[in-house]
């Protein structure tokens, strides 16, 4: 976790999480975290206003798709993949986490393959695609 501040110098101070609560506030929203800073350069002062970040994973190698392109059915997720001869396959996805529109898939796509965007409801596998440009 890391703080910094309009006036800051330097590199930010860093701290870590030390709470985190386990109830949502109902009137904002919001859930509270608590941090620990050592503060050894003196730079931060009691009732300080700051800006904070918090990493919480980083995935690493991650295959990932646009959100658009994961599909719900009665048997679980899925996504439509292009195969190389231009025709669609359905494949049942596990997905993980979601974030600023695209959506990580742990299972059942792998890298470099192409998926479906648009116009899922009138395929079936097998029919023949063209990519659409934008």
């Amino acid at each position: 976790m890391s703080a910094s501040f309009d006036e800051l110098a330097g590199d930010p101070p860093q701290g870590e999480l030390t709470f985190v609560d386990n109830a949502v506030d109902p009137t904002t929203g919001t859930i509270d975290l608590r941090a620990t800073f050592s503060n050894s350069p003196a730079v931060l002062w009691p009732g300080q206003f700051v800006k904070l970040g918090l990493q919480l994973n980083e995935l690493t190698n991650a295959v990932v798709v646009p959100s658009q392109a994961v599909q719900e059915g009665q048997n679980g997720q899925y996504a439509f993949v292009v195969t190389p001869d231009k025709k669609v396959e359905t494949r049942m996805v596990k997905t993980g986490v979601s974030f600023r529109g695209l959506m990580q898939i742990i299972s059942g796509v792998n890298a470099g393959e192409t998926v479906v965007t648009d116009g899922q409801l009138r395929l079936v596998p097998g029919v023949t695609v063209n990519e659409k440009s934008e």
